[in-house]
């Protein structure tokens, strides 16, 4: 995947999931396989957002299962939004 969709892939994976940042940035390190340590806890969305491309860009397997992800995201965002307009 070149980086350009990496990106686009990792800013939707951002926006439309409920992970924050520190979380996403924890969880990226591990899979590096670093140990959690207390800068995590203060690291930024521009942090995670730049490891996480990182990873989606080389792995192709890690940026199928980021892709899965957000589609389930968009697909229970669209159901909350079907159930607002009904209601």
């Amino acid at each position: 995947m070149d980086i350009l969709d990496a990106q686009v892939l990792a800013f939707r994976y951002m926006t439309l999931t409920d992970r924050r940042a520190p979380d996403v940035y924890r969880w990226c390190r591990r899979m590096l396989g670093h140990r959690d340590c207390r800068r995590d806890c203060r690291a930024v969305w521009s942090d995670a957002f730049g490891l996480l491309v990182v990873l989606i860009a080389d792995s192709e397997t890690f940026a199928a299962g980021i892709a899965r992800r957000v589609a389930v995201a968009e697909r229970n965002s669209t159901k909350t939004e079907l159930g607002r307009a009904v209601a």
